[in-house]
């Protein structure tokens, strides 16, 4: 068995190689030097259990993310997780929102051990996930969409976001198999917005911590 896990870590499905996203593109050049510690941070994952305590996003794309958080951001992120204390620590505020009871704990005793509170970390059902009626118009600096319905979430935040705002979906390059996907609805979206408002959008095909696969980020800025 420890062989085979193994095998899974390190060999690819619903792609040409581990080092194409699901779209097809070769990872970006600059992102090659992340394929080592994605690695080992998978083989981690896979026979210890163990997760680095950062968002497990494009490293490429965490890295042009944190150049632009501060102690004056207000940001959202869907899909709690180790991200959260890592931008709790980087932002003036922080609204949370999971829909797994399990991880949301988790979450919680995270939060608790580095003590901040800045966060509003809140588990939420399935039909209320998307639901920013809470969040007044143009008061969010920055969205990251990582979680369950990404469509919904993309269509909530986008009145949320400042003009120089930013949202980062993650995941851009899933169901490609499944035109009518959330994914698909969800860059689709994201997509139009940017063109309707003069945004820029920037793609990064890059591996993660813990997943020895390239995927697509989509961070677009408004």
């Amino acid at each position: 068995m420890g062989a085979n896990a193994l095998f899974q870590c390190i060999t690819g499905k619903n792609r040409i190689s581990r080092f194409h996203d699901e779209k097809g593109h070769f990872v970006d050049l600059a992102a090659l030097p992340h394929a080592l510690p994605a690695l080992l941070s998978a083989i981690a994952r896979r026979f210890f259990n163990y997760r680095p305590r950062v968002p497990m996003i494009s490293y490429q794309a965490r890295r042009e993310i944190e150049m632009f958080l501060g102690p004056h951001t207000r940001m959202i992120e869907f899909g709690s997780g180790n991200s959260t204390p890592w931008f709790a620590l980087r932002v003036g505020y922080l609204y949370s929102f999971e829909d797994k009871a399990d991880w949301y704990e988790h979450v919680q005793q995270e939060l608790k051990r580095i003590g901040v509170q800045n966060v509003h970390h809140e588990l939420r059902s399935i039909d209320s996930y998307a639901d920013l009626s809470c969040i007044h118009n143009e008061s969010l600096d920055f969205a990251l969409i990582d979680g369950t319905d990404r469509a919904g979430c993309i269509r909530a935040v986008l009145p949320k976001i400042k003009v120089g705002g930013w949202v980062y979906l993650d995941n851009s390059d899933k169901d490609m198999t499944r035109p009518n996907g959330d994914l698909r609805r969800a860059e689709t979206a994201l997509l139009r917005a940017v063109e309707n408002r003069g945004g820029s959008v920037f793609f990064f095909s890059d591996f993660s911590p813990t997943n020895f696969f390239v995927e697509q980020g989509m961070l677009a800025k408004f």
